[in-house]
Formats: C-alpha cells, structure tokens, sequence
C-alpha cells in the first residue's frame, strides 16, 4: 500500500523512512492504547478511560502530529526554495554531486 502511495503522489523515499518510521511509529501509538490494558499485561488505563476512549486520543495525536510535520515541512521547503534553491543544474546533476560540489568521487569504479 505505501507503495502505491509513493508513486501515485510521486514521493521520493527511497529508503522508506515515512513506511519504516511513519507507519510503524503511528501502529504503535495506536497499540499503545489496547496494551496499556492491566487485562492485558500493561499498567493499566487511568480511571474512567476505556481503550476506545483512550484509542481516540491516541489517533487524535497522530492526526495533529502529522498536520504539524506537513505544514512545518512545507514552510521548511518553502524557505530553502527561496534561500537556495530545490534543483542543482542539469550539469551539476549530470556529472555528479559528490564530483561536482565536493571535490571528490562517491564511487571509485
């Protein structure tokens, strides 16, 4: 499914960093909620609290966890546009980064 998602929205990730540590970040927050039950082995949930209930506050902090990484990460790409540019010149890109701006060779081959 992530997958999918990568190249219907075009995301370039290719070491599965939001697949790895997004989704399995956000499975835990939500498991949290059903295994902090003393019924199962956890600490117990606090007094009053259901593991509906407390499973709703859990989605409700991935939710605004998720709203705050993309909008801050949008101003983020939005300043180092404007500071310095998203694109290296095709030239650049051509030849290569770590030749080109570094001096040195990636790869010896």
């Amino acid at each position: 499914m992530v997958g999918v998602a990568k190249r219907r929205f075009r995301i370039d990730d290719s070491l599965d960093v939001f697949a790895v540590h997004g989704v399995g970040g956000a499975t835990g927050v939500l498991l949290t909620a059903i295994f902090v039950d003393a019924e199962l082995g956890g600490a117990g949930l606090a007094e009053g609290r259901s593991i509906g209930g407390q499973t709703v506050i859990q989605l409700t902090g991935i939710v605004a966890t998720l709203l705050w990484s993309v909008a801050l990460s949008f101003v983020i790409v939005k300043v180092v546009h404007v500071v310095t540019g998203l694109r290296v010149g095709a030239e650049t890109e051509e030849q290569g980064l770590d030749l080109r701006l570094h001096g040195e060779r990636g790869y010896n081959m």
